[in-house]
């Protein structure tokens, strides 16, 4: 799979993979973004349609295989999202844990 380019995204004021344009009714237009979020103790991957406002191409990025998609008006015409916490239909984080684990392929602890 290849790896989408990579953008500015001004809300986090660092790098973000752009994985879609999209277009709403009002003929706005939203980035489909995906970026790391860290801290002292930890890190996760995040992700979310931002305002293409505040998104800013960085020099030697190819944007041209970038998908371009319509997006519905309201969230309920949306495709579930099981990965979103704001999707009302989303698991329990629980759930999402016993389901990745099962998954999972078991490996031996690393010994290092």
């Amino acid at each position: 799979m290849p790896v989408p380019p990579v953008v500015r995204y001004r809300v986090t004021g660092g790098p973000a993979y752009l994985m879609a344009w999209g277009r709403r009714p009002d003929r706005s237009w939203w980035a489909l973004l995906v970026w790391i979020e860290t801290t002292s103790e930890s890190c996760k991957g995040a992700r979310a349609w931002v305002d293409a406002g505040d998104v800013q191409k960085m020099p030697g990025q190819d944007y041209r295989k970038v998908t371009r998609k319509q997006i519905p008006a309201h969230p309920g015409d949306r495709p579930a999202d099981p990965t979103d916490p704001r999707d009302p239909g989303r698991l329990s984080r629980a759930a999402d844990r016993e389901r990745i684990d099962r998954q999972r392929p078991r490996v031996p602890e690393p010994d290092f």
